[in-house]
């Protein structure tokens, strides 16, 4: 009796997953249509490990302090198409919030909010996986835009923590919309962090201040424990409970203007990372710190050595105002000029991967005064409004800048 000859489909699913890696990515596609079998076998084998360990849209798991904010979850093979929209500028572009005065907004994002202060007043604004993305009409406000400027603001678990420009305050609890005022500085409050109980401020020109955060009849006090004189720009407690301060100033001569402060005794040590000013500052996990400085450049900072482990220079020398990290080894730069974001990647030292900005219009100087992102939207801060780009527009024109960007490498 003839054996029955055996077919491609018959194959078992090891032998499949071998044959299939030696496919790009087209034939990949082309084959997880001829059956269900072949689709199942890509998406789990092929298309996961492709995507896994991709620039802002990989599944990879992320920094325990970056959580997911992805309002749509995408499967393995939709990140393949957001990277490569990513990689090469191809989004959908949308302004909302548009103000003639001139101010600038801090913004904080999540799953399913976008927090943005407007002056005086916090709006949240819910985000949907309809073609809007994000709902114009806020659902909950606090405070009011005649009250003094929301200069930052900081959110973990459901306590807001803020500081405003004539050097008050608040915490507020959503979950139990209670707001609490405080009094942090005699000047401008620069920035504001907390970790547990243990919350910090730091003013313009005056101080940096230490507080514990007590509960009293539902509302919260603020109960100064340590003080240290020097005056910082921007500031962010370790993601190891709080242990230290990473804090950057506004100026200083001898370029030594990144510190790390010892929460509990006040100590700072001067890390050997030379800038005149760190305009903005993220932990990337409990050893390392990244800095945005005026001397246009993006550094890794290794605080075991207390030295610059990378560096990245923008390729047109202008000062990086803000960052935001994906967690993983994608890092956002908002620069200076030009409402101009720079995607670069932690592995690739010294490289700019994309730059995004918009056409030319009357309002193109504005510098990026804060930014945000998930796996398919960028979120920027002008001085008249908000830009949100859409990454998920695959037939979106290209604005791809890799050819000018190469000619700095």
């Amino acid at each position: 009796m003839a054996k029955e000859s055996l077919q491609f489909t018959d194959l078992d699913e090891d032998s499949l997953v071998h044959i299939f890696s030696f496919l790009n990515l087209e034939d990949l596609d082309r084959l997880a249509r001829v059956c269900h079998r072949f689709y199942i076998v890509i998406t789990v084998h092929l298309y996961s490990r492709l995507s896994a360990r991709l620039l802002q849209t990989g599944h990879q798991p992320k920094a325990a302090h970056c959580p997911s904010r992805n309002v749509i979850e995408f499967d393995f093979r939709r990140r393949i198409s957001l990277f490569e929209n990513w990689r090469y500028g191809r989004y959908a572009e949308n302004q909302f919030f548009q103000h003639r005065m001139l101010y600038f907004s801090q913004i904080m994002l999540e799953k399913r909010w976008l927090y943005m202060s407007h002056r005086g007043q916090l709006r949240v604004h819910k985000r949907t996986a309809e073609r809007g993305l994000l709902r114009v009409k806020p659902s909950w406000t606090v405070g009011a835009e005649r009250q003094s400027d929301i200069n930052w603001m900081v959110k973990k678990g459901e306590v807001i923590f803020a500081g405003r420009a004539d050097g008050s305050g608040f915490v507020y609890d959503c979950r139990k919309r209670r707001y609490s005022k405080q009094v942090l500085a005699d000047d401008i409050v620069t920035a504001v962090d907390f970790e547990g109980e243990l919350f910090v401020s730091t003013g313009k020109s005056s101080s940096t201040c230490f507080w514990t955060g007590l509960v009293e009849d539902g509302q919260y006090a603020l109960e100064r424990r340590l003080e240290v004189a020097d005056a910082y720009q921007t500031i962010k407690l370790s993601p190891d409970g709080g242990s230290r301060l990473a804090a950057g100033k506004y100026h200083d001569r001898a370029k030594s203007a990144l510190r790390l402060i010892d929460v509990e005794r006040g100590f700072s040590t001067v890390l050997n990372s030379p800038s005149r000013a760190v305009y903005h500052l993220l932990w990337k996990d409990s050893c390392t710190i990244l800095t945005g400085n005026f001397d246009t450049t993006m550094r890794l900072v290794d605080t075991r050595t207390a030295q610059d482990e990378a560096i990245w220079s923008d390729p047109y020398d202008a000062s990086v105002y803000c960052l935001d990290y994906d967690g993983a080894y994608g890092v956002l730069c908002g620069m200076k000029q030009h409402f101009r974001v720079n995607l670069y990647d932690l592995r690739a030292p010294r490289r700019c991967v994309q730059m995004y900005f918009s056409p030319r219009k009357t309002t193109n100087y504005s510098p990026v005064y804060s930014l945000a992102a998930d796996s398919s939207q960028l979120f920027i801060v002008t001085d008249h409004d908000l830009r949100v780009l859409n990454f998920d527009a695959d037939h979106a024109e290209s604005k791809d800048f890799t050819h000018d960007l190469d000619r700095f490498h």
